[in-house]
């Protein structure tokens, strides 16, 4: 009975919350951002960007990992922290980083919605009158590009020997049944296909590269702990597969990287050197190297 009156509390607050603010997210998954944010925020003074993403992403280590958490009825900002998948535990990640940089001992979960809203959601298409599940981020291409654009991390893959990817992005149009907005013949789901066409075919603009995943030992030295790794892959019309924080325990160590593992279930720490991973998986081309500006 006592079980059942704390959930049933539990789910109160979280309706109460998302009505309040314009984002959506739960008690549990507010209360892990705001003791990452007090910790980051204390570390801040002695700590770059790289050593903090670090230290956030090990704060959410065994978070569990779950796909689709931005899906809903409405498109809106959706923070979950203790659920997450590939993209949004390394999006998550940089949030805290940077709310605590900018913010200090006055960073609050507010100030995390704030920073995470335009890495989220293209205002563009908004003004456009795109539908609004197109106005989300869904390629990592696009997530990489706004994050340069607002000064936020270098792309440092070309000047590691990064080539050229000049596929078309055109996965989500080609595949409609893998989403629910754009599955069926309703009129809803016809007008989400036909923006998301126009959004990918926006995409093709942006320029990108990897470097080839046996070039990688090769340059492995230059990449820190704290760095963002995008996974290339060669699955017709997608860009990425994966996304994670590059790690090493200690100077020296061969580098690996914290991920939301769907193998594991939940947010780890790769037990496998990168080199190792990347082998062991045929459909990864390469990889793209981000490092925070700060």
């Amino acid at each position: 009975m006592i079980k059942r009156i704390l959930l049933i509390t539990s789910l109160l607050l979280s309706w109460t919350l998302s009505a309040q603010q314009p984002y959506e997210s739960t008690a549990e998954d507010i209360a892990l951002g705001e003791m990452i944010l007090r910790d980051l925020s204390t570390a801040a003074a002695t700590q770059d960007g790289s050593e903090l993403m670090v230290r956030a992403a090990r704060a959410m280590l065994g978070q569990e990992y779950v796909p689709n958490t931005q899906e809903g009825r409405e498109e809106k900002l959706r923070i979950y922290l203790t659920k997450t998948d590939c993209i949004l535990f390394v999006d998550n990640t940089l949030g805290l980083v940077r709310t605590a940089q900018q913010y200090r001992d006055q960073a609050s979960f507010e100030h995390l919605a704030e920073l995470l809203e335009p890495m989220r959601f293209d205002e563009v298409r908004r003004v456009k009158g795109y539908e609004p599940y197109a106005t989300r981020v869904h390629y990592v291409t696009e997530w990489i590009a706004r994050g340069v654009a607002r000064d936020i991390f270098r792309d440092l893959t070309p000047e590691l020997g990064g080539v050229p990817d000049t596929r078309k992005i055109d996965f989500m149009f080609m595949h409609p049944d893998s989403y629910a907005a754009l599955t069926g013949e309703s009129p809803t789901a016809a007008v989400n296909r036909r923006d998301i066409a126009r959004m990918e075919d926006e995409l093709d603009w942006i320029p990108r590269s990897y470097i080839p995943k046996d070039k990688v030992p090769g340059i492995e030295s230059q990449i820190r702990s704290g760095d963002i790794l995008c996974f290339a892959t060669s699955i017709d019309g997608l860009d990425y597969s994966h996304v994670v924080i590059a790690y090493r325990a200690k100077k020296g160590d061969r580098l690996s990287f914290i991920h939301a593992s769907s193998a594991a279930g939940k947010v780890i720490i790769e037990p496998r050197t990168l080199e190792a991973y990347l082998q062991a998986h045929g459909k990864i081309s390469g990889i793209s190297v981000l490092r925070l500006n700060q």
